[in-house]
């Protein structure tokens, strides 16, 4: 006979045992062999046995003695009379669906009743609701399927995280179309770059930090983020005189071009020559409008049709998870012709130590770089950024509906100084400064409300916004912010590095 309580329930879920206690909301993940041993009565199982019990799944709740917790994924819409909550176990790669759920007066008064330290009685007398009716709301809000109150024995630490997660399937991976892979596995994006069709709404899925941080920011002491990046590589730039020629590779919607230049027209630092390298004719565009006075061209970034030694400073901001990367193996991949023997050649020219085993190389990048070495006069200084890590196995993203991959910076550094380059290599956060306590809305707030206004005709930028920053056309409760050092509606600044590269004066 089983030892649970006739509240939970048995649920399987990317292959795991799930057990969902249905009155509290609480779950716990066991594998089948554990809960075998559970119901034998194992006796190697008895602190497993006291958290069961803690977390009401020998015995039943009684639930008006409990704390209603309410989910930082839910949202209240007071003049909608709505709760606006997701619906976990239909997850998708672009994130999860939400519902809403009408209210009686009855159920709002309950639910800002709830201050996760008043129990159901309490939430209850505070609203002036009867006690079965506030039980049987909670009820429903703790299903599986709603996951929108978690009723819990004591009250949650502040910035719980509990409060933030669902219990959900994995989230799945974006379709990819074949011809985004060449014939060995690696990335190919060129096409599928010119092929962008309006720079409105693209960065908007696949949004960068200076996408985010393009409008003024506490987190940049009220910069945007291209005129603290003009701030600071006009600091590193060692010359007399500002940079003249000034390539950006892979600009993106313009934006952080446009506040640079602005930035570096407020110094007296304008380049004679601002010259934007894109494969989209549609990002052009865009670029050209933001940016009048510098020119547009259409060319591979790790090919750019210039002449060596021609460019003073050289911008490209999360561009390098774009470009190929390819599946290697040093012990079986060197076939002639292929981008696995490409790898090959560069590992040894370079000095690299290829990893045991069969993992992705950022060939693309090691390419950039090769294209950098090359472009930069004397003097010369390159800022390069995307997300990655100084030591870390490149990984391809999962959600995208294109294979983005990570930048083992180490090996990239390593690239650049085989080449000559002068190399310093920084997280992004710290060299621009990013007070990393300073705060934007969570990621669960920030999609709750995308998608709310989505259904209601209107497009929520991907920005790092706050609750100030916030123009909505209703009020809405229940929104939560992080530290810009979790996540939040763009990714998280702590992922990215920085990696400056100088030509040295007289080479």
């Amino acid at each position: 006979m089983s030892p649970l309580s006739t509240q939970v329930e048995r649920h399987t879920l990317d292959g795991e045992l799930v057990l969902w206690q249905r009155i509290t909301g609480r779950h716990l993940r066991l594998r089948p062999p554990t809960l075998g041993g559970l119901e034998a009565g194992d006796p190697r199982l008895a602190a497993l046995r006291a958290r069961l019990q803690r977390e009401h799944m020998l015995s039943d709740a009684r639930p008006a003695d409990l704390i209603p917790c309410r989910s930082r994924r839910v949202l209240l819409l007071p003049t909608h009379e709505l709760l606006w909550h997701p619906l976990p176990l239909e997850r998708t790669a672009g994130g999860f669906p939400y519902a809403e759920r009408r209210l009686a007066p009855d159920e709002v008064a309950l639910w800002r009743a709830c201050n996760e330290a008043r129990s159901c009685i309490q939430v209850a007398q505070v609203a002036g609701v009867d006690l079965e009716c506030a039980l049987a709301f909670f009820r429903d809000l703790t299903a599986i399927t709603v996951q929108a109150v978690q009723l819990r024995g004591s009250p949650p630490r502040a910035q719980d995280p509990g409060l933030d997660r669902l219990l959900a399937p994995a989230r799945p991976r974006g379709h990819r179309a074949d011809e985004l892979r060449g014939a060995s596995g690696e990335t190919r994006l060129r096409a599928w770059h010119g092929a962008i069709p309006t720079a409105q709404g693209h960065f908007e899925d696949e949004t960068t930090v200076a996408h985010a941080f393009a409008r003024p920011h506490p987190g940049l002491a009220g910069a945007t983020f291209g005129a603290r990046l003009q701030a600071v590589l006009q600091q590193r730039w060692a010359a007399p005189a500002p940079p003249q020629v000034v390539l950006e590779l892979g600009p993106g919607s313009g934006e952080l071009g446009a506040a640079w230049r602005h930035a570096a027209g407020q110094r007296g630092a304008l380049p004679r020559l601002h010259l934007r390298l894109d494969a989209s004719p549609a990002l052009l565009a865009a670029q050209a409008t933001l940016q009048p006075g510098t020119h547009g061209m259409i060319a591979d970034a790790v090919r750019p049709p210039l002449r060596e030694g021609s460019v003073e400073l050289l911008i490209c901001n999360e561009v390098l998870a774009d470009l190929a990367a390819v599946p290697f193996d040093a012990r079986r991949d060197a076939r002639v012709g292929t981008p696995q023997a490409e790898v090959a050649r560069r590992i040894a020219r370079y000095g690299l130590t290829p990893c045991d085993g069969r993992r992705l190389y950022n060939l693309g990048a090691w390419h950039l770089v090769e294209a950098v070495a090359r472009l930069l006069a004397p003097g010369g200084l390159a800022y390069l950024s995307e997300f990655g890590a100084v030591d870390e196995e490149p990984t391809e993203t999962a959600h995208l509906d294109h294979p983005e991959v990570s930048i083992n910076f180490g090996e990239l550094a390593g690239v650049a100084r085989a080449l000559g380059l002068e190399v310093e290599l920084v997280p992004m956060a710290e060299l621009l400064g990013f007070d990393l306590g300073s705060r934007w809305l969570s990621r669960g707030s920030f999609e709750a409300l995308r998608t709310r206004l989505r259904l209601e005709g209107t497009r929520l930028k991907a920005r790092a916004w706050t609750r100030q920053s916030l123009n909505l056309p209703w009020p809405v409760e229940g929104l939560h912010e992080v530290s810009i050092s979790q996540d939040g509606p763009a990714p998280v600044v702590t992922r990215f590095q920085a990696l400056l590269l100088r030509r040295p004066t007289g080479s």
